[in-house]
């Protein structure tokens, strides 16, 4: 059913939380966008983005400041590390260890994190999919002399959606490939949803990281407005199979 999916994508997933960028938050986190489990000894995905420390994207937090939080079940992650690093993918791997986390209330009885399995056939277009992330998150900071008080505010969401497409923009020439770089889809999925997973609703396996919506330029006078338009610009898991087969021992 695709409720069980669902809940299993859930309870894979994490919002990502980074230094806030103004000085005067000393570091307080920040969500910047999702994450998910790909195995069961700690291994995460993310778009590689939510972890830039400027809007040029010219350098990465330090991960250790990372912090995967699920704010449904008050839990936190911490201590991350990278295991392997794709900038012209826009993607990363990290990873996390178990023991520091494991009386956690949402590990309880359990011996590993939960995870999402990866689909590397290629998807047809038309297919139905799925995402779910932690989108339009936000934080109010409060502070004096002594104390500094934050409180985010999250909306996880789940959207279903179409593979509309195995390509980003077509220009004058197209580069063959024996397989989609992208999987396009026919929603647009909000900021903070970067970094989460694409799922076959069939199978309930990740099949690509969101990354971007494609934007379109609305005529203004002299000038234009860009909005997000109808479709999600995801990457494919398929782009970095062997790494992931090789990493995850699959």
């Amino acid at each position: 059913m695709i409720q069980n999916t669902v809940k299993a994508t859930q309870d894979a997933t994490f919002a990502v939380l980074v230094p806030h960028p103004n000085p005067e938050a000393k570091g307080f986190p920040t969500p910047n966008g999702t994450a998910f489990f790909v195995s069961t000894d700690g291994y995460v995905l993310t778009a590689r983005h939510v972890l830039f420390m400027d809007k040029e994207g010219t350098s990465i937090h330090d991960v250790s400041s990372i912090i995967l939080t699920k704010p449904e079940s008050n839990c936190m992650i911490r201590n991350l590390s990278i295991a392997k690093d794709w900038p012209d993918l826009d993607l990363i791997l990290l990873k996390a260890d178990f023991d520091p986390h494991k009386t956690q209330p949402f590990l309880s009885g359990k011996t590993g994190f939960d995870f999402l399995e990866i689909d590397f056939t290629v998807i047809a277009e038309g297919t139905p999919v799925y995402a779910f992330g932690y989108p339009l998150a936000d934080i109010k900071l409060q502070q004096n002399a002594q104390l500094m008080i934050g409180f985010h505010f999250f909306c996880p969401r789940t959207t279903s959606a179409i593979i509309a497409s195995h390509y980003d923009v077509l220009g004058p020439s197209r580069l063959s490939s024996p397989f989609p770089q992208y999987y396009v889809i026919d929603k647009a999925l909000n900021y903070g949803n970067s970094g989460g997973p694409i799922i076959g609703e069939a199978n309930g396996k990740a099949i690509a990281v969101c990354q971007k919506f494609q934007p379109v330029g609305i005529p203004q006078g002299s000038g234009s407005v860009t909005i997000p338009s109808l479709y999600g610009i995801t990457r494919s898991l398929k782009n970095v199979e062997t790494d992931l087969r090789t990493i995850l021992g699959i």
